[in-house]
């Protein structure tokens, strides 16, 4: 029988969203990856439409980016009740009025919602923390069902394939379990860790180079986005390879065929500096070996009823 880590995993989230909702650099980053550019859909298509974010977390992110767009009949939900209050003032403090917005506990395995309920419906990162391929399956047909004929669902499922995520992640996974003094590192990692050390190295620099090195610009790469980052890739205790293939099939036959979507994600820490690299991999077989597929993003209009 396989195990159950969907409260496990929710709990690991909640502690990483609940950073990220107080960092107004990291939700203003978060919140900026949607548009209905993005989307390929038209300007001020979202007004007056009914949206639900399936998993929307603590930060309740895509739901603010929604409310921006004009989505006025918003929903979301989440594991278990600890999330709600910290979305709750997260849309508060980005001014969105809660009276616009239905949050919920519930699981994407068995949506609380009638069919064809929502014109837009998002899933975003949420299918491969699932306990098994055969949940995820599961739970996109949940997501499928909710989403009105002529309306859009839009889902981001990781990373499949690559030396990251087949070899180097697993591995510090590994360690993170095996060692509690990494484990303790990483439950605990904030800047200031990081800041020490580049405060070492310019007084190596001084010392032993007689070289005076200011690194105080480095310091401001190395941001509490950069170390929520850190605990998402190892902290979850599951990670599903979902390959493109599968995802596709996943739409079938009730939806036109899956666009996959791809954006240049604008960083203010040092990841900035793999930005172009993660938005090349789908063109560059050297990047694949290292990056695999790169995000798997897709979005598709379900078919009109016959």
């Amino acid at each position: 029988m396989t195990k159950d880590y969907s409260h496990e995993t929710r709990a690991i989230y909640h502690a990483q969203h609940s950073r990220v909702a107080e960092d107004e650099r990291a939700m203003s980053r978060f919140i900026g990856m949607f548009s209905e550019e993005y989307f390929g859909l038209p300007k001020n298509w979202f007004a007056e439409k009914s949206v639900m974010d399936a998993g929307c977390g603590s930060t309740a992110k895509v739901l603010i980016a929604l409310h921006r767009m004009g989505a006025t009949n918003i929903h979301g939900f989440d594991l278990d009740t600890d999330f709600i209050p910290t979305a709750e003032s997260s849309l508060a403090r980005h001014d969105v009025p809660l009276d616009k917005v239905t949050i919920c506990s519930a699981s994407v395995l068995d949506i609380p919602y009638d069919d064809a309920s929502f014109d837009f419906v998002c899933c975003h990162g949420v299918l491969l923390h699932l306990n098994s391929d055969e949940e995820a399956r599961k739970g996109f047909s949940e997501l499928a069902r909710i989403t009105k004929p002529g309306g859009y669902l839009y889902t981001v499922f990781g990373i499949s394939g690559g030396a990251l995520e087949e070899s180097v992640y697993p591995a510090l996974r590994a360690h993170y379990k095996a060692n509690p003094a990494f484990k303790a590192f990483i439950d605990n990692v904030k800047p200031s860790d990081f800041h020490a050390l580049v405060d070492l190295i310019a007084a190596g620099f001084q010392e032993h180079e007689g070289v005076s090195a200011d690194l105080s610009s480095l310091k401001d790469m190395l941001d509490t986005d950069l170390c929520v980052t850190m605990q998402n890739v190892l902290q979850a205790p599951v990670r599903l390879d979902i390959p493109e293939a599968t995802i596709r099939n996943m739409y079938g036959a009730d939806f036109d065929d899956p666009t996959r979507l791809r954006r240049y994600v604008k960083r203010a820490n040092i990841r900035r500096y793999l930005a172009p690299l993660h938005y090349a991999t789908a063109d560059n077989s050297t990047l694949q070996l290292w990056y695999g597929s790169g995000n798997l993003e897709f979005i598709a209009r379900k078919k009109d009823r016959p």
